[in-house]
């Protein structure tokens, strides 16, 4: 063991990382050691980047009024107003892993919609970490149709 923690020690002095290790212990903290604690609604409404289409435009009227939605759904999910929904399955139907990764995902996931009518479930791409929201009228369809196809996906089990 002592031959693996030398190596490891050796490891970090290139470019002197394991002095400033040393001297900042608060800094690189998160990237060593990775606190469990359960996913919040705050969590998934900052981890994912909005891709809105233009300002003024009527498809951005109905995107902001979808993002309210999105936001007041995972609160909902949170407070258990939307049982057996957790917020984990959420992650887990948009990225295909239950929790954010320590050191967070390759690359930032990203919101985009579906302003076809006939698309009343949300769709998920897992390889790039993109959720597509569909557009509704009123937050209890847009609530009916989230919980009815995150239940209806097909799960990746452990995750």
């Amino acid at each position: 063991m002592q031959t693996a923690l030398d190596q490891f020690l050796e490891g970090l002095r290139t470019l002197s990382l394991l002095d400033e290790l040393r001297r900042n212990p608060a800094i690189f903290y998160n990237m060593f050691v990775n606190e469990e604690r359960p996913l919040q609604a705050k969590d998934l409404c900052t981890l994912f980047e909005v891709d809105f289409s233009v300002q003024g435009s009527s498809r951005r009227v109905v995107e902001n009024m979808t993002i309210c939605f999105w936001r007041d759904w995972l609160i909902d999910i949170e407070e258990g107003e939307c049982s057996p929904i957790t917020l984990e399955q959420v992650l887990e139907f948009t990225s295909g892993a239950s929790t954010v990764p320590p050191l967070g995902f390759p690359h930032r996931p990203q919101i985009q919609f579906l302003h076809e009518v006939n698309k009343i479930f949300e769709e998920a791409n897992t390889c790039h970490i993109i959720l597509r929201l569909p557009i509704h009228n009123d937050y209890d369809t847009f609530k009916k149709y989230m919980i009815e196809g995150i239940i209806q996906a097909p799960g990746f089990g452990v995750a």
